[in-house]
């Protein structure tokens, strides 16, 4: 078994090391240092783009630079072990600081210093001494009514030789710095939360189809996307109509635009932009034309997406069934494809059927109408003469579970600074004597912050309580 002194020996190492973790935990070294570094790193994650992938990082800055970027991490930096660190030591040192001053202030909040003595009084920053006549019981009474009209809290006690009053009042102007240091914490909480666990992305949708809205379990449409425009022609506003389907029903339906979002589920959706689609028309404006003479047939007729519509005059129908914006073959694949997202070479792809019999499929080609024209089987050829296109809307989604707790934070922050800055723990001692000359008034106070505003207020509550018994008259 260990002896006593063995024992108190290993107790003391303990202590030792124990304060000395605490101690640096407290210090003002490690703040500064985390600060420092924090603002360093964040400067290079500004520098260097974030979250792409490595191919990138060799392209931009050759291999060598590369190599570091990726193995510290400061290619995914806010996700990195090292910033989790820097973190949790920021959120440590808030903590131990706080702890190791809020019991002093809880002291000092609570403790009620009745009964002080003169020469306690006297030693105050800020402390009067004067003489009136009358009744101890009275004037002590007096006192405390004018300190209560200046919103005191007040104890008083009576003595043989005399009376004894303490006030206070914002005692909560103490704790705004602990409240501000709950508020950083929480916000730091709610960052990692969103960091780790949410999600930001994007999706695009056409008028009238509805897609998963990413990494949730529910739908969102896109019902309709127009521009409002002043008068003057220039454009006053994007609108997407979203509606949200969930487990086959339509939840809500909300009009978005810039800085006005649609959120379900604690998922944001955000107006981002909006275009034409490369790969999808409302309706293509076709005509007929006699295949011996090449001259339209009838009046033009328009075909809806995916909707057959019955050539009049014929047994023909046409289904309008594919469309690219800027067609492009690739003739050792025989693929074909989009050659960008414009609209230089609009092309349709359409299937035609004598009666229920499908008797072509074929793309029509806006810039060659007679490419692909003729009909087999038939006296005609078929143009493609126009659309109408159909506009998608680019959505920014956001997902951050760690948003209320931010809010809180930053909602207990703004506490903290009113508490800190514009709330001060003010308090009076007043010792009331019976003397050769008549009634001593000792009066003295202190605060914590803003000694120049309690002075003045110090020196009128003397003053207004020495014109009420006319001290110096």
């Amino acid at each position: 078994m260990l002896k006593k002194n063995e024992i108190e020996s290993n107790q003391t190492i303990i202590d030792k090391a124990g304060n000395k973790i605490w101690n640096f935990f407290s210090s003002l070294k490690l703040i500064i240092t985390v600060f420092l570094t924090l603002a360093v790193v964040s400067i290079i994650g500004t520098v260097i783009e974030q979250g792409k992938p490595p191919d990138f990082y060799t392209k931009e800055y050759g291999e060598k630079i590369a190599h570091y970027v990726l193995s510290i991490g400061f290619h995914d930096m806010y996700h990195s072990w090292w910033f989790l660190i820097l973190l949790a030591l920021l959120a440590a040192n808030i903590i131990v600081c706080t702890i190791d001053r809020f019991p002093q202030k809880w002291e000092t909040a609570i403790e009620k210093k009745y009964g002080a003595e003169p020469r306690f009084i006297k030693n105050l920053a800020n402390s009067a001494h004067f003489t009136v006549s009358g009744d101890v019981h009275d004037i002590k009474i007096k006192v405390a009514e004018r300190l209560k009209k200046k919103r005191y809290k007040i104890i008083n006690a009576d003595a043989a030789d005399g009376a004894s009053i303490y006030a206070w009042k914002g005692v909560i102007g103490r704790f705004g710095s602990d409240v501000t240091h709950v508020s950083l914490i929480l916000i730091l909480v709610g960052a990692i939360i969103g960091n780790f666990w949410g999600f930001r992305g994007y999706v695009s949708i056409n008028e009238n189809d509805a897609v998963n809205a990413p990494q949730a379990d529910f739908k969102v449409r896109l019902d309709r996307f127009w521009i409002d425009y002043y008068n003057t022609g220039e454009v006053k506003q994007y609108n997407s109509l979203l509606t949200v389907i969930d487990n086959n029903k339509e939840i809500l339906t909300k009009q978005i635009y810039v800085n006005e979002p649609l959120i379900y589920k604690g998922t944001w959706f955000y107006q981002s932009n909006y275009g034409v689609a490369y790969d999808r028309i409302r309706e293509a404006q076709l005509i007929l034309k006699n295949k011996k003479e090449n001259k339209q047939i009838g009046e033009p007729f328009k075909v809806k997406w995916y909707e057959p519509f019955k050539i009049p005059g014929t047994n023909l129908t046409v289904n309008l069934v594919g469309f690219i914006s800027d067609f492009g073959f690739d003739e050792k694949t025989k693929q074909i494809y989009a050659r960008s997202l414009e609209h230089n070479n609009p092309a349709i792809a359409v299937v035609i059927y004598d009666g229920d019999k499908p008797i072509s499929d074929s793309w029509l080609f806006l810039n060659y109408p007679d490419v692909f024209a003729t009909i087999p089987n038939s006296d005609y050829n078929l143009t493609f003469m126009g659309y109408s296109g159909l506009y998608y809307t680019g959505l920014s989604v956001n997902n951050d579970p760690g948003t209320n707790i931010v809010w809180i934070g930053s909602i207990l922050m703004t506490v903290g600074f009113i508490f800190a800055f514009m709330i001060f723990h003010k308090r009076i001692w007043v010792n009331i004597k019976r003397g050769e000359n008549g009634v001593d008034i000792y009066m003295g106070g202190m605060i914590n912050k803003n000694k120049i505003l309690f002075e003045r207020e110090f020196s009128e509550l003397v003053e207004s309580l020495k014109a009420k018994w006319e001290v110096g008259k």
